[in-house]
């Protein structure tokens, strides 16, 4: 819990500028999340990031019409009375090297820049730095900082490690970032 920040208001402005500026250079920038997408296009939607609905990739479930039941939807006609509702069926999880595909299918173009912050980023980060026509980068957030934001250091020297074996760029939220959360927020 941080004081001088409400709920809804906990985005990283380092991160958040890096957005306005590829954006205002040109760049079509995407969300590529583990989360659930529809989750995240709520979040996004009241949000600093000006990123649209369709840019917005993540894990997705199935989507039904209340009526449909059981019938395939090769079968089912939706009609004018339907609505679409989660199905509870898992599609993709949008990690690791389902993310390089879902990448691949939804945007059409290998990224020339990513910015990860676990693991589950690695594939992405890969798939962007390996064999791409253009200058590459991939950028991985290391949690560094126990003061300003709920760090772990153990996570944080494991992520280092794996930016120097793939040669990805380190980002400390300690030693690179001069605010986390902006002017005035504190961790509690």
């Amino acid at each position: 819990s941080y004081d001088g920040m409400k709920r809804g208001e906990g985005w990283y402005k380092p991160m958040l500028q890096i957005v306005d500026y590829l954006q205002a250079n040109d760049f079509t920038v995407y969300i590529v999340s583990g989360t659930d997408r529809f989750i995240v296009r709520g979040i996004v939607y009241d949000s600093p990031l000006n990123v649209p609905n369709r840019q917005i990739i993540g894990s997705d479930e199935t989507l039904v019409a209340p009526d449909q039941g059981d019938t395939d939807g090769l079968s089912y006609v939706y009609d004018d009375d339907d609505k679409l509702v989660l199905g509870g069926d898992f599609v993709v999880k949008n990690l690791k090297m389902n993310k390089v595909t879902v990448i691949a299918q939804e945007i059409g173009l290998q990224p020339v820049l990513s910015f990860g912050n676990s693991t589950g980023d690695a594939s992405m980060a890969e798939y962007v730095t390996s064999n791409n026509p253009y200058k590459s980068l991939a950028f991985m957030l290391c949690c560094d900082d126990t003061e300003r934001e709920n760090g772990s250091q153990e996570k944080a020297d494991k992520m280092f490690s794996l930016c120097e074996e793939f040669d990805w760029v380190p980002v400390s939220m300690k030693n690179d970032w001069t605010t986390i959360y902006g002017d005035g927020v504190t961790k509690k």
